[in-house]
């Protein structure tokens, strides 16, 4: 036998001892590390923190001008109503605007492109995303806190949601009548009338059309902040067969919507789970202000210096009373409703930016895997 044989030999049977050693490893490393993932899974998780990012977030925007959204055929409520005298009278009670659509990283990946996406309807839409577009230079970054969840695993659908961007009305027409406050105004204003049915009738079936958008209100939410708040739950009230939640961040509500409120929740319905009732809506409100020692304070760094306006910092005390008596309503009516209050907090996006994950929780997360 030649003297290398045996070395050969030796040398062959340690390669594959090491080979059944790294093998056996790997599958009980494997298999160890499958086990953890779980256990992990079942384990409730804590939400990303804030702050979240700015901008599109690996998503992208398009752009629909205001000349497809406004068209006659589209506004049957203002060629209806008694009021349209002149030709020119839709653009004085809506002026056209383009809206800004953010389509999730998803919708064009390869495996999601025969899904339908839910979608969320949010109002002062300049505010939602980007701190560049926000009347005070910080944004709600509502795209960051969306997405970052969604990477967390934390929500109950399987993909972000498709994101409206609905910009308020600027300026002031007639004059001393901010356009804003009339468009997201009380209840029976024929401005905030006019406002949920281009939303309602206009703007989502041409979404519905273009866009591959999940069909029903349980897949269709609505978020805004203090008017827009208010406007948010306008369009679950007034739409409920389209709209199947409302997001409401320091709300101002005014009379004419607690009424309506009262209104639905004293109707009777055939069945319990009638989607013509609040009872079977996802709904959500928050506030700041000032709470027992905690007060908010009338000079923040953080406001007063990185932003274009700080916002009023009275303003989430003075609304604590109609929220109060929004709460109250909701909770004699038996609505299921989460409500959240942060002392101290102040009336402006930051604020609300700070927050966003909490609204975004309520309307889309998997509650048992989440944390508070």
């Amino acid at each position: 036998m030649n003297s290398a044989t045996p070395r050969l030999f030796i040398l062959t049977s340690i390669i594959w001892r090491s080979l059944a050693y790294i093998s056996h490893t790997n599958v009980s490393e494997i298999q160890s590390y499958n086990q953890k993932q779980q256990l992990s899974s079942k384990v409730p998780k804590k939400p990303p923190t804030p702050p979240f990012p700015d901008g599109p977030c690996n998503g992208r925007i398009v752009t629909i001008p205001g000349e497809e959204l406004y068209k006659e055929e589209n506004n049957s409520f203002l060629n209806s109503n008694v009021l349209n005298l002149f030709s020119s009278w839709e653009d004085v009670v809506l002026p056209r605007r383009n809206v800004n659509v953010w389509l999730p990283r998803e919708y064009d990946l390869q495996q999601y492109l025969e899904q339908r996406f839910p979608i969320l309807y949010c109002h002062d839409g300049q505010n939602v995303m980007s701190d560049s577009t926000s009347w005070t230079g910080r944004s709600w970054r509502l795209i960051g806190a969306i997405s970052r969840l969604h990477e967390h695993s934390l929500l109950r659908i399987e993909t972000p949601p498709i994101v409206v961007l609905i910009p308020s009305g600027e300026g002031n027409f007639p004059p001393g009548l901010n356009q804003r406050h009339l468009e997201y105004g009380d209840f029976v204003v024929p401005t905030s009338q006019a406002h949920g049915h281009f939303v309602a009738r206009a703007l989502h079936p041409y979404l519905m059309q273009r866009f591959r958008v999940k069909k029903g209100p349980e897949h269709t939410y609505t978020i805004g902040s203090s008017l827009g708040g208010q406007a948010s739950l306008q369009l679950v009230l007034r739409y409920p067969e389209i709209f199947g939640g409302a997001a409401c961040m320091s709300p101002c509500f005014q009379t004419g919507t607690i009424a309506a409120v009262v209104a639905n929740l004293v109707k009777k319905y055939d069945k319990v789970d009638d989607c013509q009732s609040l009872r079977s809506k996802r709904i959500y409100l928050d506030n700041g202000g000032d709470v027992d020692e905690t007060r908010v304070p009338i000079f923040d760094i953080l406001d007063q210096f990185t932003m274009n306006h700080p916002g009023f910092f009275w303003l989430d005390t003075q609304l604590q009373p109609t929220i109060d008596a929004m709460r109250w309503t909701l909770e004699k009516g038996n609505v299921n409703f989460a409500y959240k209050k942060y002392p101290g907090a102040r009336h402006n996006e930051r604020a609300w930016s700070n927050r966003i994950h909490e609204p975004l929780m309520h309307l889309y997360g998997n509650m048992k895997q989440y944390i508070d």
